[in-house]
């Protein structure tokens, strides 16, 4: 879950040399899709319940923008996690991005139902979008995420991404970026901190 009670910076992730990553199993009762007819109305009903859209038809558009542009790699890519009643429960894509002057493989919106989180959904997720990436390319990987989410960052950095730490990256909209990414890094930190003892 989104932790919105801290100030909200956007940040990048990259693994440099993507070889190796954990792997992890669904639990018994889920299974992947690749994405099917319809699933963007469950995309963004999901996206919602995160509080990452306020209504369906925002989230809609929004998959709809991000990823209809190339059919067959939606297919393929863009993974979808269906529980025991056939809802979706967790979505994530390997999808590409070009925030360092060249295009790169990026982890692209994964996310875990409120109701499903905490069962390694996700873990799950990230193990086969890494192996669809180690298969198709295997080079650098990047992703963008938010100090909202130092959660899932902490899972970011077992499947081997560190911050990015470097200038500004292209068409980021940051008047100040490497002032405020050092900030968000530092508090991402601090809440991992938190986050570990607890």
């Amino acid at each position: 879950m989104l932790d919105k009670s801290i100030p909200y910076t956007g940040v990048l992730m990259i693994n440099e040399n993507p070889a190796e990553y954990p792997r992890f199993e669904l639990p018994a009762g889920f299974l992947i899709s690749g994405y099917q007819p319809g699933f963007e109305f469950a995309w963004a009903d999901l996206h919602m319940e995160i509080e990452q859209f306020e209504t369906r038809a925002e989230g809609v558009q929004m998959y709809r923008r991000e990823f209809f542009t190339h059919p067959e790699r939606q297919k393929e890519n863009c993974l979808f996690v269906i529980d025991e009643e056939d809802q979706v429960a967790a979505v994530g894509a390997l999808w590409t991005g070009d925030h360092f002057g060249r295009t790169l493989p990026r982890i692209h919106w994964i996310a875990a139902h409120p109701r499903h989180q905490g069962k390694g959904l996700v873990k799950a997720l990230l193990t086969r979008l890494m192996d669809l990436h180690t298969a198709a390319d295997g080079g650098p990987i990047y992703l963008v995420t938010q100090t909202w989410s130092y959660k899932a960052i902490h899972l970011y950095k077992k499947f081997g991404f560190e911050p990015y730490l470097g200038p500004k990256p292209l068409r980021w909209q940051a008047e100040h970026f490497e002032q405020q990414n050092t900030e968000a890094w530092a508090l991402i930190e601090r809440k991992l901190a938190e986050y570990k003892r607890d």
